[in-house]
């Protein structure tokens, strides 16, 4: 039975967070929780590497490297995490970690709460199977004006939907970004990466900064992002410079969430 995988282990590892929960305060960043946890599952005789970077690979194409917090005997995941209370988002990040290093079995743990609370993770390999292009989860996502050009609008969400089924969330934004790169060259658009945006204030240039995005067929902006919440982007900021390039469609895309969150900028 699945949930009987590494069961010793896995109860070893629930043993030493109890520990560690129970002999620290909850007022330390997550690291300090990490190096007390990776002390004790020494202790205890486990063999643990921690942060360690792994590669990240999208249809054969190598988009980046991630750091898993620990891996115990290269079979358990830990993922750590210290907030009020874990959310289906925080179980959804772990099984991305399980399938970066193919395997089967990870632990959720969070020092944040008022009391010990922590998930098991399970991931079926032969049951987790890329989905489709045609059964993607687009729903919902009918033509709408906000979508302006509906043939690109429709090809550029097929490609943004298949990168989020197939990685998950839980990476940092440029992998997100190689990947939807890849992926819509795959389906035959034309992608031209931007990597810094232009600032201005009051019609005046006063910089850039790093904000990677791309341009597809030349009449559309995708900003992939990987954020809390899609509301620590400033629309306007985006709007000025889809302004400055003659770029009337902006699709925003959050891949830090358990459904892949869009949003429709129009400039």
């Amino acid at each position: 039975m699945a949930e009987l995988l590494h069961q010793d282990l896995t109860g070893d590892l629930i043993g030493a967070y109890y520990e560690v929960y129970n002999h620290t305060p909850r007022t330390y960043p997550e690291h300090i929780y990490e190096s007390a946890l990776e002390v004790e599952i020494r202790r205890r005789g486990h063999e643990v590497t921690r942060q360690d970077e792994y590669q990240i690979f999208y249809k054969e194409r190598l988009v980046g490297l991630q750091r898993l917090d620990l891996f115990v005997v290269q079979e358990v995941v830990v993922e750590n995490k210290v907030i009020e209370h874990l959310i289906p988002l925080n179980k959804a990040q772990g099984m991305s970690y399980l399938k970066t290093v193919s395997k089967q079995v990870g632990l959720l743990f969070n020092f944040g709460g008022e009391k010990p609370e922590f998930d098991r993770l399970y991931f079926d390999q032969v049951a987790r199977t890329p989905v489709p292009p045609a059964k993607l989860p687009l729903e919902g996502m009918t033509p709408s004006p906000d979508w302006l050009y509906p043939d690109l609008s429709y090809a550029i969400l097929g490609g943004l939907f298949e990168v989020h089924t197939a990685l998950g969330p839980g990476f940092v934004h440029r992998i997100y970004g190689n990947a939807c790169h890849h992926e819509l060259r795959l389906r035959g658009l034309a992608v031209k990466r931007v990597r810094r945006m232009t600032v201005r204030y009051k019609d005046v240039v006063i910089g850039s900064v790093a904000f990677g995005h791309l341009v597809v067929d030349g009449q559309a902006m995708v900003f992939p992002v990987a954020l809390r919440d899609l509301r620590q982007v400033r629309l306007d900021s985006l709007k000025d410079w889809m302004r400055a390039c003659d770029i009337r469609l902006g699709i925003l895309a959050n891949f830090n969430a358990v459904r892949l969150d869009v949003v429709f900028v129009r400039a």
